[in-house]
């Protein structure tokens, strides 16, 4: 999408913006950039929020009351650099319909919906990141489940009932994966009005949009991805800047996340390497993103990582004890405390080295040294597909269907993939999949970031409690808001 579609439309638009929480940079000074947008074009624009009333926040799952505060403040100070200002309120404490909650059972809480919301894997997801385990113990967890359960019935209800009552042509909120957030797409897709989910862009300077489906909803994504690549078709540095991406990623280059490598030794392997045994990697994903999303992130093969690890070390070593296999755990994991990495950590195999989430052993120097690599969807599955190396897929992931890759179909499948000659495939599909995440998004106009996570909007930092200002700032602030207030008047 460019700013031209962004903004495209042959009347005025009726813009609303659901932004349940305005903690975080840069996806609240998006917000405020996307509106900025639609009210230089003429198009209206109206702020739902949440002060305190929401039952869960998941920015602030202890619920402090300084963390809630400053939220408020910063939403406030926020929408008063809106030019001009624009109408907000928030959402009320209750919601007309009660919700279920205390679930015992996963399959219980992952079918549970209301209309063609599943609230059920929206609260989960919740509860997942939040703890940074994708199996949660929901006994344990129990409040704050309930809180979040609670918290996307509240939301889901009451954006029903605004949507219902105003006659907006669009709808703006943040990623779509989180309780209260995936609560807004819903009620929009339940209401015919479409909902624009907003995320990081492919760099600090751009930030993305998903029309009326998930960043991580695979069919979509994928054609999205399909159709950018065909969008530049008549581009001469397509492929360049394609492999700009993959060398980016390399080079440990930071643009839209922390590099998980940088602190990593280039060029080491770990010292039991031997290059003259077959050797093949493992890399496992940090999957707490993808656990909760819904039925298509399913993995047909096996129930999770740690059970596929252990099947698949078991067996190559009873029928290839040649092989040796070296599982690269994730190192967004380093700091995550939970039984699935300590179960991962704690498997043992003659034929398996395991190389910890802080291990300073080098992921693309481990990757090009082995034979063939195998990963759970991972985005080093589709480096190696760049880069030359044999890469067999063994769960769901965005460039699935792509091509380039060795996708199992069963465990049989796995072991025959893993044991087989195999060549590198063509890499057209990690190109189309590079030159997305290196080129997609729409410029901010108004943000400026600074950082992964900080900047200005419209030259400004933005405070939970803006400074105080001299006589001559008030007098400048009353000033604009005074000029803003007959702007107002006068359309």
């Amino acid at each position: 999408m460019t700013p031209k579609q962004l903004i495209s439309g042959s009347r005025p638009l009726k813009i609303a913006v659901f932004s349940p929480s305005a903690t975080l940079t840069p996806h609240f000074p998006t917000e405020l950039d996307i509106a900025q947008q639609h009210l230089d074009a003429g198009h209206s624009v109206e702020f739902f929020h949440c002060t305190g009333q929401l039952k869960n926040c998941d920015h602030n799952p202890d619920r402090s009351p300084q963390l809630c505060s400053d939220c408020v403040g910063r939403r406030q100070m926020g929408l008063e650099l809106l030019s001009p200002q624009v109408p907000h309120s928030s959402f009320s404490g209750e919601s007309r319909t009660q919700v279920s909650i205390d679930f015992d059972c996963l399959e219980n809480l992952l079918a549970y919906k209301i209309d063609n919301f599943d609230i059920g894997f929206a609260a989960y997801s919740s509860l997942v990141s939040n703890c940074r385990d994708p199996e949660p113990n929901l006994i344990q967890h129990r409040e704050q489940l309930n809180r979040s359960l609670q918290s996307a019935g509240q939301t889901y209800y009451q954006t029903l009932d605004i949507l219902s009552q105003r006659s907006f042509d669009r709808a703006y909120t943040f990623n779509g994966r989180f309780a209260a957030l995936r609560a807004v797409l819903r009620a929009c897709q339940k209401s015919g009005v479409d909902c624009y989910l907003h995320e990081r862009g492919c760099d600090p300077q751009h930030f993305d949009l998903f029309k009326n489906e998930l960043l991580h909803d695979i069919q979509s994504t994928e054609q999205i991805i399909l159709d950018h690549w065909e969008s530049a078709n008549d581009r001469p540095d397509r492929e360049t800047i394609a492999s700009s991406w993959f060398q980016d990623r390399l080079d440990r280059v930071e643009k839209v996340w922390h590099s998980f490598v940088k602190n990593q030794e280039q060029g080491r392997l770990p010292d039991t390497w031997n290059p003259s045994q077959r050797n093949i990697g493992i890399f496992c994903s940090s999957d707490d993103e993808f656990v909760a999303i819904g039925e298509a992130w399913k993995n047909e093969i096996y129930p999770n990582q740690v059970t596929a690890i252990h099947r698949i070390a078991d067996d190559l070593h009873k029928s290839n004890p040649e092989i040796q296999l070296y599982l690269r755990v994730h190192p967004n994991l380093a700091s995550v405390d939970n039984e699935r990495k300590t179960s991962m950590l704690s498997l043992q195999s003659p034929n398996l080295t395991i190389i910890a989430p802080d291990a300073d052993i080098d992921t693309y120097k481990l990757m090009k040294s082995c034979e063939k690599i195998a990963t759970f969807g991972s985005s080093v599955g589709s480096e190696a597909v760049y880069w030359g190396i044999p890469s067999v897929l063994l769960g769901p992931c965005l460039y699935q269907g792509l091509g380039g890759i060795y996708r199992a179909n069963s465990h049989e499948d796995t072991l025959n993939l893993l044991t087989s000659s195999l060549q590198p495939q063509e890499k057209t599909g990690a190109l189309k999949y590079g030159f997305w995440f290196q080129t997609r998004g729409i410029p901010h106009q108004y943000y400026t970031p600074t950082g992964l996570f900080d900047g200005q909007f419209k030259g400004q930092t933005i405070y939970a409690k803006p400074p105080k200002l001299s006589p001559w700032g008030r007098l400048k602030k009353n000033t604009r808001r005074i000029l803003s207030s007959r702007s107002q008047s006068q359309e």
